[in-house]
């Protein structure tokens, strides 16, 4: 049986058609799990000439023998999605296909959060109607206080306050260390039977993470630039790894700028939680929140129940999104 419940005969049993799920493309071969072992694999023409979708990590396909060579001969639909623009801008580029969770990583310093990153990445999540976590790694470095929901009181420091916002949001936030150990039990325990995507900022401990949590992954791990500030990308493409309980996790490329994929502006407050609930209140149904008269959600940045940064995220990407 392989991911997704799909019976996957071994490619071994002549030309009888197999499944699998795509983990990583280099040059060309797709490195493919059918549940009973790693296989190479190329694309077969027809495939490329009869589906516009680009066949990418995550995607499970069909697989026939020809002769010595496995070949991909079909793609299966996708239930999920994250994406976002190509280089180009023109076409869709999928960071990761079938995810069930994405958890969003951020570091409390080195480098220092980039909240605007964040937003953009649970609003993706949540326009593609993917669960989120945020992991807040990197407790070591600059322990912020108490535990739970509340972490993050002590000091009264601007990163410790900004990751406040999202638990008082909903969004499920869990602190971690990959050198301390602290919180990588319950992060376990949340990855375990899902295909879950590791996404942030670079930097920020994705790959430290995953070497903690997978024995014997032994990815590269970046150090921080001391000019920038910034992390250093390691990782260079998406690629799925087997998680021992059960599951799949992706190390994603460090993402420095985030532009989603078609997006409808009249949508994009469903992934902004507080600025869609406090929107039923506007006195224009079709208000998007910038400078019309008796808007609600402009009145409550004013009285401090909606953060001004997190409307000024909004802003941002309802530009970028009437522009496409």
């Amino acid at each position: 049986m392989n991911p997704d419940g799909v019976s996957a005969p071994s490619p071994n049993e002549g030309s009888r058609p197999s499944f699998g799920r795509v983990l990583r493309i280099a040059g060309g071969v797709y490195h493919v799990d059918d549940a009973n072992s790693v296989i190479q694999a190329s694309l077969r023409g027809r495939v490329k000439r009869t589906d516009s979708r680009i066949v990418s990590v995550g995607d499970l396909v069909e697989l026939e023998r020809v002769g010595d060579e496995m070949r991909i001969v079909g793609l299966r639909p996708r239930r999920s999605a994250l994406a976002r623009h190509g280089v180009s801008k023109r076409r869709e580029q999928v960071i990761v296909a079938n995810v069930d969770q994405v958890a969003v990583v951020v570091s409390v310093t080195a480098p220092d959060p980039d909240f605007l990153m964040v937003d953009r990445l649970l609003a993706l999540a949540a326009l593609s109607e993917i669960e989120a976590v945020l992991v807040v790694n990197k407790t070591d470095l600059a322990p912020l206080g108490g535990s739970g929901p509340a972490r993050g009181s002590g000091g009264g420091d601007a990163a410790g306050s900004g990751l406040r916002q999202y638990a008082a949001l909903g969004v499920e936030t869990m602190w971690t260390s990959a050198e301390s150990a602290e919180g990588l039990e319950a992060l376990a325990a949340r990855l375990e039977g899902r295909v879950t995507v590791l996404s942030g900022q670079s930097g920020v401990g994705k790959s430290s993470l995953l070497n903690a949590l997978v024995p014997g992954l032994d990815l590269r791990v970046g150090q921080i630039s001391e000019r920038r500030g910034r992390g250093r990308h390691t990782t260079v493409a998406s690629a799925l790894y087997r998680y021992p309980p059960g599951g799949y996790v992706a190390d994603t490329p460090g993402l420095q700028y985030l532009a989603l994929w078609d997006l409808d502006p009249a949508r994009l407050q469903r992934g902004f939680v507080e600025i869609a609930a406090v929107g039923e209140g506007c006195r224009f149904a079709d208000c998007r929140h910038r400078v019309e008269p008796d808007c609600a959600v402009i009145a409550a940045v004013e009285r401090g129940t909606i953060a001004r940064r997190r409307r000024e995220s909004y802003l941002r990407l309802l530009d970028e999104a009437e522009k496409t």
